[in-house]
């Protein structure tokens, strides 16, 4: 059952990257990082950040690590909640 948990995870992971990566320069949601470098910098830095947790969350369905499990599983809700809350100061 974790495993298929840590997939979904992994899922999730891999497309907030992707996203956060592909929105560096263009608008998305109500942030413009055309106008606010801040926003560009808080979108590469937390997409490649989620890419790591994605890799690495990768390399805990194969290994099957407890505690490799919760620091990737903490490390990429410390991630996305900093991301977060780093957006949310530019609203």
């Amino acid at each position: 059952m974790i495993t298929l948990l840590l997939v979904v995870y992994t899922l999730i992971a891999a497309f907030l990257a992707y996203y956060l990566l592909s929105h560096q320069n263009r608008p998305f949601l109500t942030f413009d990082p055309t106008e606010k470098p801040s926003v560009h910098h808080a979108a590469q830095y937390g997409g490649w950040l989620m890419a790591v947790v994605a890799v690495a969350s990768v390399v805990t369905i194969f290994v099957q690590s407890t505690a490799l499990i919760a620091i990737v599983l903490a490390s990429g809700c410390l991630i996305m909640m900093a991301v977060g809350m780093l957006l949310m100061s530019f609203m």
